[in-house]
């Protein structure tokens, strides 16, 4: 695997979402839309920690939107380059599947960073409301840790599935049922009780825990360890299972 590699398949990927109006529009324009909508319509709902939810509503749409890119990162490139073929040219080269997973994921991390950014600027302005405590810098590293675990399932996700639209669908599906279910949707508190028993099996759940604290200070630091290890291990066995899956398909 050599970097120069890794580095042009880096280019070509980030000029190619640059180009696409559906990257843009559900990495930036979506998730701000759901941020504004969800923080004025639950973010004054009473938090079991005091005051209202703001904090919380606000944590819970920025660990969404890591996971939905970090899908996203995972799926796209690899299933419209089979779909048109150039998987085979690449492969042909011969492009080892490692020079094109680091790739997307660089391109994918990238997004990320500036796409929590982004989101975080929009809600701690006064309209929105919510508040930073000192620990928010690290925050990067729990959107680092959820982008992990979504990008290796986006690439398993890419690699079982045949076409573009099906990926495309069965992203949405995955993620937005996670979504809910680890209560990135609505505070789990006023979630049925069988969804609040599942939650902290899903990866979405961790991310909400790991960035809520670090954030705003709501949580424990015993938690944020625990779902700091929970996501890098199911991280790390969803990468393994990628990287197998990949040179299979």
């Amino acid at each position: 695997m050599t970097l120069s590699t890794t580095s042009a398949l880096s280019r070509v990927m980030f000029k190619a979402d640059m180009r696409d109006f559906a990257t843009l529009f559900f990495t930036f324009v979506f998730p701000a839309g759901l941020l504004v909508a969800l923080v004025l319509s639950m973010g004054q709902l009473p938090s079991p920690n005091g005051g209202n939810s703001v904090n919380e509503v606000s944590s819970n749409v920025i660990s969404f939107g890591v996971a939905f890119v970090a899908v996203f990162a995972g799926a796209q490139h690899i299933a419209a380059w089979r779909e048109n073929g150039m998987l085979n040219v690449l492969r042909s080269a011969p492009v080892d599947s490692g020079n094109i997973l680091l790739a997307q994921a660089r391109v994918g991390a990238g997004l990320v960073i500036v796409q929590a950014i982004f989101l975080i600027v929009i809600a701690v302005t006064p309209w929105l409301g919510m508040s930073l405590i000192w620990t928010a810098p690290l925050a990067l590293v729990g959107a680092a840790l959820g982008y992990f675990c979504f990008f290796g399932l986006g690439v398993i996700l890419a690699n079982i599935v045949p076409s573009m639209t099906a990926v495309t669908m069965l992203s949405l599906i995955v993620v937005i049922g996670l979504g809910l279910l680890g209560g990135a949707m609505m505070p789990l508190e006023y979630m049925p009780a069988w969804v609040q028993d599942v939650a902290i099996f899903t990866p979405v759940f961790h991310i909400r825990e790991m960035l809520t604290f670090l954030l705003t200070g709501v949580g424990e630091w015993a938690q944020t360890g625990i779902s700091a290890g929970y996501l890098l291990l199911v991280g790390g066995a969803l990468f393994l299972i990628a990287r197998k899956s990949m040179r299979l398909s």
